[in-house]
């Protein structure tokens, strides 16, 4: 059963995928290349891939939400 948050965030991740030039191509993991058309009809289908894209999706928002990115970015390396 999906809840209404669930359903909201699939909504958004298919609005921002929406938004990208549609030539768009991205590579996800052992799938391969997939077209902006591909990576939206998988998300609208809810299929395994569409929720590996959703939860990638939910990472950069973590991401975002916690500070990670922005230090990823603009901190410099310790290594």
């Amino acid at each position: 059963m999906t809840t209404n948050i669930e359903k909201d965030f699939q909504d958004l991740v298919y609005h921002r995928l929406q938004s990208l030039p549609p030539d768009t191509e991205m590579s996800i993991g052992g799938i391969g290349e997939l077209s902006r058309d591909d990576l939206l009809n998988h998300v609208k289908k809810l299929d395994d891939i569409g929720k590996t894209i959703i939860n990638v999706e939910k990472d950069f928002f973590d991401a975002l939400k916690t500070g990670e990115l922005y230090r990823e970015l603009y901190e410099p390396s310790q290594a």
